[in-house]
């Protein structure tokens, strides 16, 4: 059994630490981290996730999402957080990985800030999101504001490859629906960070001056970054991309023993 740590980064950026390696690694976590409530327990369940991708003995630290984030959210701001985070916690120049939602904000932070990060990893991410991507998180957006939750949740219901586990997944929604959507974070949070999402993409000027070596690892048929993760990657002057065949944006989930097989190869490399 992992020991796991939570805690608060700048007194409102809740994370979850496993393992005291000298060089851990600082991943940013994907949507849920602000769709739902940012309890400790919820973000130490996301880390418990993880462990299963990473080689064994693999230390990290998965940073959330302010709760309470200022009517300006921006993506610029959320850099700037996580940069400070790392010259004050972490050895330079860091690890830096963004999962799905959380890889657009780690791409702008090396792009900001290419003398802190060494290494860039984008889990199922890319620079920006597709224009199918972006038509999702505008019918999101439309939800959230309208306090929707159930309607929300079923956007993610058609995430996976295998329709089995969309099935279940719609299973769970129906029958689990008000437990979840209790869970949910507050529909003013939910829209400020997918509003700073949709409005805010790293430049391609800005991803010519990332210096850091960088694994882009994902779905070839990923609803969010798909055409997305090949944009980027010829973008970063020595980018090393790889597309799992016919996966989806839950290529992590379903395809786990070979994202790992990936990332060791990338982190130990």
């Amino acid at each position: 059994m992992h020991k796991i740590e939570t805690g608060l980064f700048l007194g409102r950026l809740p994370f979850a630490s496993v393992g005291q390696g000298p060089e851990r690694l600082l991943i940013i976590n994907g949507g849920q981290g602000f769709m739902m409530k940012p309890c400790p327990s919820r973000l130490e369940k996301d880390a418990r996730r993880l462990i299963h991708i990473f080689p064994p003995g693999t230390s990290f630290v998965l940073i959330g999402y302010d709760p309470a984030p200022k009517a300006d959210l921006s993506l610029e701001g959320m850099a700037r957080d996580i940069a400070e985070i790392i010259d004050a916690d972490f050895k330079k120049p860091a690890k830096l990985m963004g999962i799905s939602y959380g890889g657009v904000v780690a791409t702008q932070v090396t792009a900001r800030y290419p003398d802190l990060v060494g290494r860039l990893v984008l889990l199922a991410s890319a620079h920006g999101f597709s224009a199918d991507g972006k038509e999702r998180l505008k019918r999101q957006i439309q939800f959230a504001k309208a306090e929707q939750f159930h309607a929300l949740l079923e956007e993610f219901t058609t995430a996976f490859r295998r329709p089995w586990l969309n099935l279940l997944l719609r299973f769970r929604l129906r029958f689990e629906g008000r437990s979840l959507i209790a869970r949910m974070g507050a529909p003013r949070t939910i829209v400020r960070y997918l509003e700073a999402m949709l409005d805010n993409d790293v430049a391609y000027e800005g991803l010519r001056d990332i210096s850091a070596r960088t694994l882009i690892l994902g779905g070839e048929r990923d609803q969010f970054f798909g055409g997305m993760m090949e944009a980027t990657a010829s973008a970063i002057s020595g980018a090393k991309l790889t597309l799992l065949a016919g996966e989806t944006h839950m290529a992590p989930v379903e395809r786990a023993s070979e994202v790992r097989r990936h990332l060791e190869e990338f982190i130990r490399s």
